[in-house]
C-alpha cells in the first residue's frame, strides 16, 4: 500500500483541510453540470424552487425528454450531498421521474440556475 498524501479530490467532491476543520465542495461538478445543460450563462435566482410551487403529475401538459430529466435529476441528488439548500427541491422533483412535464423540467431548471448563483457552496466540519 502506498500513502497518497492528503485527500484534495474525490469522486466529484473537493476537500480542503484547514485549521477550523474540513470543507466539502462540488464547484468543479457544479461547473461541469451547467456546462453540459448550456445553462453556465444563465440569470441566477435566490431560491432553488419557488415559494407554494404546487407540482403535479399533469396528463395534459407537453412531456419533456425522460431520459434527460432523469438524468439531471440524479446528478441533483449527488449534489444535495453537499449542498443542503437544493435537498428540499431535488426530492419535490425526483417525484416525477416516470412521466416528466415541461413544468417540472422548469423546477431542475430554477435549480440549475440557483447553483449558478453559488457553485461553490459547501459543508464545513
Amino acid at each position: 500500500m502506498k500513502d497518497l498524501g492528503d485527500l484534495k479530490y474525490f469522486l466529484g467532491i473537493e476537500v480542503a483541510r484547514s485549521t477550523t476543520g474540513i470543507f466539502l465542495s462540488q464547484r468543479k461538478y457544479v461547473l461541469d453540470v451547467l456546462t453540459e445543460t448550456g445553462m453556465l450563462g444563465c440569470k441566477p435566482v435566490d431560491t432553488p424552487i419557488e415559494m407554494n410551487n404546487k407540482l403535479c403529475e399533469d396528463m395534459d401538459q407537453e412531456p419533456t425528454n425522460k431520459e434527460q430529466y432523469q438524468l439531471l435529476v440524479g446528478r441533483l441528488i449527488y449534489l444535495a450531498h453537499t449542498i443542503l439548500d437544493i435537498a428540499y427541491a431535488v426530492s419535490v422533483v425526483s417525484q416525477f421521474m416516470h412521466f416528466p412535464n415541461v413544468s417540472h423540467r422548469n423546477v431542475v431548471d430554477r435549480i440549475l440556475r440557483y447553483l449558478k448563483s453559488a457553485p461553490g457552496k459547501g459543508l464545513m466540519f
